[in-house]
């Protein structure tokens, strides 16, 4: 089932928009589709990670090296490039608490 629906872009975003759908080979509605498909697995991931941080306590700073390695080594065939520091994504806030090792 497809649901119908009418959104506001700026400008600059619906022509980005419009050129990544083409060299995608897509249309609008398909490219935004799928963006906000993976901005919702983004979501529900962020949201895994602060659930076993109040869980196990906060990751330390060698398993977000290791974490970014691997997302690194996933990525690696994807267009997408990762940026240093995409931990600080994941890192959902203050009052975690710290896991004793």
């Amino acid at each position: 089932m497809v649901i119908k629906r009418s959104v506001s872009l700026s400008d600059s975003v619906a022509l980005a928009v419009e050129q990544a759908a083409k060299e995608d080979g897509v249309s609008f509605s398909a490219w935004l589709s799928a963006a906000a498909e993976r901005q919702l697995v983004l979501r529900a991931g962020l949201r895994g990670v602060a659930e076993w941080e109040r869980a196990e306590g906060a990751l330390t700073p060698e398993e977000i090296a290791e974490g970014e390695a691997l997302l690194g080594r996933l990525l690696s065939g994807v267009a997408a490039k990762v940026r240093p520091g995409v931990a600080s994504m994941v890192r959902p806030g203050a009052g975690v608490k710290t896991r004793r090792r």
